[in-house]
């Protein structure tokens, strides 16, 4: 399967800050990496959801863990 390089905006909330928007980055079956500085004060083991941005149709809420926290923001794994 190709890996998927289109970078979209997700909608990442969580109970501690509401909600942020951020960039996609390395999307693939198992995970995502989400681009948004605010998002590395979340702890490895939190858990979130993930909402794409801007599709036609509107897209699920995916329940999601950070496994990876970076200055640039956070590794997801989808749960």
């Amino acid at each position: 399967m190709a890996e998927h390089r289109k970078s979209f905006r997700i909608k990442i909330t969580h109970e501690q800050f509401g909600e942020c928007l951020g960039q996609t980055r390395n999307l693939s079956a198992t995970g995502v990496y989400v681009e948004h500085p605010h998002l590395s004060v979340l702890p490895k083991g939190a858990v979130v959801y993930g909402q794409v941005q801007d599709l036609p149709t509107g897209a699920p809420r995916v329940r999601m863990e950070v496994v990876l926290v970076d200055a640039e923001g956070i590794g997801l794994r989808y749960l």
